[in-house]
């Protein structure tokens, strides 16, 4: 974890970094924000799956990192192109790299059991070689049962088969992931953070990708699309004009500008955190949000 360092300096390269959009006078005397229009999608009722290592596996998507087979490690695909997500009405779905693919499943607290045929591979022509070769690995390893194992922590999983041929996976969104608060508690600049966010700033994205929340003061609607590990934000539109104290009208300034509209970041996530960035001009000048998941 990098330090917080507090400061001039920070502050100064988030104001380089962030264009501010300055804050009009106030029309409304207004000192808080309200909830923004729309609101998250209401919980869903209880769904019942294993415990243990099976039960982490449902309802969230997960990137595969590699095959071994024979004990020679295989690479997925860069960018998440090979995923797959455990749904509770005992199937799972993905892509191989390739291709798409959909198979029922059953899962229980630490093994797993694919049940029906693998659909017909994608034709030579129409993946890279490389691809294609990772891709049919995955279908030899990924087939019949399977025990699940915790390989560092509940975020990273093996899948292994009965020859001791795994499938590593790590997680890529939770479940609940879309439609859920996600709090901006701060922005990382360069090696650090900039200056604390309002608490009252969050993003809701939605698997269409649009976006609601409140900037700190202001509600806002935007666009985000999550493709493998990439996310692609666009800038904030204010659905309202209210005037908050100088602080949190500053807060609301830096989640207003964007370096480039639209911008892309690469994102990570825990269970209840997500970090977005983008290097693309170096690590000295990186720049990207944290997000804190806020309970329901």
């Amino acid at each position: 974890m990098r330090i917080q360092r507090a400061g001039a300096a920070a502050g100064a390269l988030l104001a380089a970094l962030l264009t501010v959009t300055g804050c009009g006078p106030s029309q409304t005397g207004s000192d808080g924000g309200k909830a923004a229009e729309g609101k998250p999608a209401s919980a869903s009722p209880t769904k019942k799956g294993p415990g243990g290592q099976g039960g982490v596996l449902m309802g969230a998507r997960w990137m595969v990192q590699w095959v071994t087979v024979d004990g020679r490690e295989i690479s997925a695909p860069p960018h998440a192109a090979s995923w797959m997500a455990f749904d509770y009405d005992n199937t799972v779905k993905g892509n191989d790299g390739c291709a798409p693919f959909r198979r029922s499943t059953t899962v229980t607290d630490s093994a797993l059991t694919l049940g029906g045929e693998w659909t017909q591979a994608t034709e030579d022509g129409g993946c890279p070689a490389k691809n294609r070769a990772f891709a049919e690995r995955l279908r030899k390893v990924f087939n019949g049962p399977l025990t699940i194992a915790y390989r560092v922590d509940n975020l990273t999983l093996d899948l292994k088969n009965q020859q001791g041929d795994y499938v590593a996976i790590k997680l890529q969104q939770p479940e609940g992931f879309y439609g859920r608060r996600w709090q901006v508690p701060r922005l990382s600049v360069g090696d650090s953070y900039g200056p604390d966010l309002p608490k009252s700033a969050y993003f809701i994205f939605h698997e269409d990708g649009t976006v609601i929340g409140n900037l700190g003061c202001n509600d806002f609607t935007s666009k985000a699309v999550f493709e493998g590990d990439t996310l692609t934000m666009w800038e904030p539109t204010r659905l309202s004009q209210r005037t908050c104290s100088p602080d949190i009208m500053k807060g609301e300034g830096y989640l207003l500008s964007m370096k480039r509209n639209p911008q892309t970041f690469t994102y990570s996530v825990t269970h209840d955190t997500m970090s977005a960035s983008d290097e693309s001009e170096g690590p000295l000048l990186r720049n990207g949000y944290e997000f804190t998941a806020l309970p329901d």
